[in-house]
């Protein structure tokens, strides 16, 4: 039988920096008109999604215990 062992997500400071200046030098197509989704996700939800890891999505909390 295994044993549940606990896991630390441990994301340096360093790459969280990275992710956030790619993020906000992140360069949008333009989308083709009348296609909505037919073509992968689009846009303006990618972008919202960005936003989102910016400005309010807490990547530290994930590190933290219980």
């Amino acid at each position: 039988m295994s044993t549940i062992k606990p896991f630390r997500i441990d994301i340096p400071q360093t790459k969280l920096d990275d992710l956030a200046d790619r993020l906000r030098r992140s360069l949008w197509p333009s989308e083709l008109p009348g296609v909505g989704d037919s073509y992968g996700v689009p846009g303006d939800r990618v972008r919202r999604l960005a936003q989102y890891w910016l400005d309010i999505f807490d990547w530290r909390a994930l590190a933290r215990p219980n």
